[in-house]
């Protein structure tokens, strides 16, 4: 008879203590991880403004960025991702290639990649996470003297992101180079294309 009392009141004294620890609210004072999960994964969970950088040319690219987290732990996670958007020159230099009368009057690079990313969440709420993506890139450029271009290549490209958490949505700067590749020898739109890469960035995943 001891041991059955014995044992209802330990099994009563976890149960009160489970139920305690359940009531207890979490401060609001303590910021809390960027977890996962908000957003349905058909919607995109991030966006990129970003500018193309290369022999003159300045191409502001607009992406949205879908993500799927596979791993999350604690402050770390990692993602598959598939990043789009498109972009037009809004700068060029005078000549397509320098010493020779080729003026360019228009500029595009459009692309679609995917690939995998890291992403670091810590309780002051410091975001950085860097990526790595590749997919094809559809550019082309409208010049005088010589045909017109329109291409359809590869890229490859690498990013790295620093940025801080405002509520359920993470706000910052991103970095990164891309670099076309299997393009043809004769293509002078190439010269403009990829580029040092930078820009802002949201994430609510």
């Amino acid at each position: 008879m001891s041991r059955k009392l014995l044992l209802f009141s330990l099994l009563f004294g976890l149960s009160a203590s489970a139920q305690t620890a359940s009531d207890v609210s979490p401060d609001p004072d303590v910021p809390t991880f960027h977890k996962a999960g908000r957003t349905p994964f058909w919607l995109p969970r991030a966006a990129f403004l970003g500018t193309y950088l290369r022999g003159g040319a300045v191409t502001p690219q607009p992406r949205l960025q879908w993500q799927f987290t596979f791993f999350e732990d604690r402050q770390d996670a990692l993602v598959f991702l598939l990043e789009g958007g498109i972009g037009y020159a809004v700068a060029l230099p005078d000549t397509a290639i320098e010493g020779y009368d080729i003026p360019i009057h228009t500029f595009y690079e459009h692309t679609v990649m995917t690939g995998f990313g890291y992403r670091n969440q810590d309780r002051e709420g410091i975001h950085w996470g860097f990526q790595v993506t590749g997919g094809p890139l559809w550019y082309g450029a409208h010049l005088t003297n010589v045909d017109n271009e329109h291409y359809t290549v590869g890229l490859v490209e690498g990013r790295i992101q620093v940025g801080y958490t405002f509520g359920p949505v993470v706000l910052g700067v991103s970095g990164g180079y891309g670099e076309p590749f299997s393009y043809s020898k004769h293509s002078v739109a190439r010269l403009f294309a990829g580029g040092a890469l930078l820009g802002l960035f949201a994430d609510w995943r």
